[in-house]
């Protein structure tokens, strides 16, 4: 019998509250088994991902001391993370936050927004390749 390996979330939070309100959120998830793991800066967020097994990153807008992901996604790109990058914020309606794109961002989520559902449509949508190996391009 073989086990799926669980998705690794890495939550980029200043607040390590903020993990703890994650996991409840995420306790009726009904998909493929969740690792939750929490850093508190872009320091140890660009260590962690280093180790490639990081599935999803959910990166704060705003990790102290006052910087946003306009500089801290594209450290986590420079670090060689290909993965999904989503930034979560307590408001996501200030006109920058709307050029996530070319930071290196994949999406953007209000932090009242995230519950199992959400997550779940993040995984289908940016984590699982749901591409077909073989496009249709290839066959003429």
């Amino acid at each position: 019998m073989q086990t799926q390996d669980p998705l690794l979330i890495l939550l980029v939070d200043d607040d390590p509250a903020e993990l703890t309100i994650l996991e409840r959120k995420l306790t009726d998830f009904d998909g493929a088994p969740l690792k939750l793991e929490h850093v508190s800066d872009i320091d140890a967020a660009v260590a962690r991902v280093g180790g490639r097994d990081v599935d999803l990153v959910l990166l704060d807008n705003r990790l102290n001391p006052s910087v946003d992901f306009r500089e801290t996604a594209p450290k986590l790109r420079g670090a060689g993370f290909v993965g999904p990058i989503g930034i979560i914020s307590s408001d996501i309606s200030d006109a920058y936050i709307s050029k996530f794109l070319d930071y290196g961002v994949d999406f953007r989520i209000g932090k009242d927004e995230i519950d199992a559902n959400a997550i779940s449509f993040i995984v289908a949508e940016y984590v699982w390749d749901t591409l077909s190996e073989t496009c249709a391009e290839d066959l003429r």
